[in-house]
């Protein structure tokens, strides 16, 4: 993974989690005596989930699978690949309305993240420096990276949402041979004789294809920096509160039982 990208993931935790370890619950005889003395309770560890980093720490797992596996099967890769879009996007939605809740006025909040009536991603994007308690409105300009290939990257998630009638769904492959194996026809490789634009195979501004079978890794590698990118663009908006300290990414953990001994 890239250093310094929004989405990267914090250093793991390996081994003991440090607040279970200060219990007695390390690999160190007293927390295997202290165990051994209590009732068998057990312990219970309580985390404040960020959906936001789950979803896009999962999408980068299939994203890697799916570069692993190109050299085997195209279509595994593929398919792996759609699985990796779907949940990078599901990650910026999350993000958004996360954000929205810990970050916007109270009075707005609801209105903006109410899943009964949401909010298309791209708009809540855009207006999300709006409702927030305090802080600076940077310049959003709709016609300036990222935000144009933003655009296109949520619109070909909501394209294999909301399919349309048959003749938008039209996808090309090509062959040197008729019996030989189809590959998904790229706009440099259209016959002068089919009139076809390339625009109808690929989206403008990022290359990514319009047939979801025509995906791979490395149009992953391009959504990915696309939102990598959306992400910076909107902390800045934000001055810099939407990813400070980590916080939208943040999981804290904390010791709920056995309860904690007052500390002296």
């Amino acid at each position: 993974m890239r250093d310094g990208n929004p989405g990267s993931e914090p250093p793991r935790r390996s081994g003991t989690d440090r607040a279970v370890a200060e219990y007695g619950g390390g690999s160190n005889g007293n927390g295997a005596r202290r165990q051994a003395d209590a009732p068998d309770t057990g312990w219970v560890i309580e985390t404040t989930v960020s959906p936001f980093h789950c979803l896009y720490q999962d999408a980068l797992h299939f994203h890697t699978q799916s570069h692993l596996r190109l050299s085997r099967s195209e279509s595994e890769a593929s398919r792996l690949a759609r699985a990796a879009l779907m949940l990078y996007v599901a990650s910026a939605e999350a993000l958004v309305h996360q954000a929205a809740v810990e970050l916007g006025r109270p009075d707005l909040v609801e209105l903006f993240a109410d899943p009964t009536h949401p909010t298309p991603t791209a708009e809540a994007w855009r207006l999300l420096p709006s409702i927030v308690a305090s802080g600076p409105c940077g310049a959003y300009d709709p016609e300036v990276a990222p935000w144009p290939q933003f655009s296109e990257l949520l619109s070909l998630q909501s394209s294999w949402m909301y399919p349309g009638p048959a003749p938008e769904r039209k996808a090309y492959y090509r062959s040197p041979r008729r019996e030989a194996e189809y590959e998904p026809l790229e706009p440099h490789q259209v016959p002068h004789g089919l009139t076809l634009f390339a625009d109808r195979l690929l989206y403008p501004r990022t290359g990514l294809p319009r047939d979801p079978y025509a995906l791979r890794p490395r149009h992953l590698d391009t959504a990915r920096s696309v939102l990598d990118s959306a992400i910076e663009a909107l902390d800045r908006r934000l001055g810099g509160t939407l990813t400070r300290d980590q916080r939208h990414r943040k999981e804290p953990v904390r010791v709920v039982y056995p309860p904690q001994a007052p500390s002296r």
